[in-house]
C-alpha cells in the first residue's frame, strides 16, 4: 500500500475513533446524573478510544502533509457524528446540517488541493 492511501487509512481510523469517543461521552450522560459505575465505563471508554485515535492520528501524520490531514479528519469526524446522531440517537437531519456537512466536506477538499 503506498503511502498516501496509508496515510487516508490512519486518518480515516482517527476520524473514527474521534466519533465513537464522542458517540460515548454522549452515552454516559444518558446513563444518569453523578458519577455512576456505567457513567464511569463510558467516560473511561471514551478516554481509551481518544487515545486510540490519538494514535492513529500520530501515524496519519508520518504520512500526510498536515494541512491536508487535519481537514480531512475533522470533515470524516463531523459527518460520522452527524450519521451517528441520526442513526443511532434518533437526532433530527435537516437541510441545513445537510448542507453544512456539504460544506464542511467542500472545505476540506479545496485545502487539499
Amino acid at each position: 500500500m503506498n503511502t498516501l492511501l496509508n496515510g487516508y487509512f490512519w486518518c480515516a481510523l482517527a476520524s473514527l475513533a474521534s466519533a465513537g469517543a464522542t458517540f460515548l461521552i454522549k452515552l454516559s450522560h444518558q446513563a444518569g446524573d453523578g458519577w455512576s459505575i456505567t457513567r464511569l465505563a463510558y467516560l473511561g471508554s471514551a478516554c481509551a478510544v481518544y487515545g486510540l485515535g490519538f494514535v492513529c492520528y500520530t501515524i496519519t501524520l508520518q504520512k500526510l502533509p498536515m494541512t491536508l490531514a487535519y481537514p480531512l479528519m475533522t470533515a470524516i469526524t463531523m459527518a460520522t457524528v452527524l450519521l451517528i446522531g441520526y442513526a443511532v440517537l434518533g437526532e433530527a437531519m435537516t437541510p441545513t446540517r445537510m448542507l453544512g456537512m456539504a460544506l464542511v466536506a467542500a472545505g476540506a477538499f479545496a485545502l487539499a488541493r
